[in-house]
């Protein structure tokens, strides 16, 4: 949704029906893993 539909925070976070902050640390724990996952299967 922040990327592909470039909504704001404040708008996922009205959709998910969840505050900005859990947003955000869900986010970046998303992406944490993701970082992790690249870097561990990379060939």
């Amino acid at each position: 949704m922040k990327y592909f539909d470039e909504l704001k925070y404040k708008d996922i976070s009205d959709i998910l029906e969840t505050s900005e902050g859990a947003l955000k640390a869900s986010y970046f724990h998303a992406v944490k893993k993701i970082e992790d996952y690249i870097k561990n299967n990379a060939h």
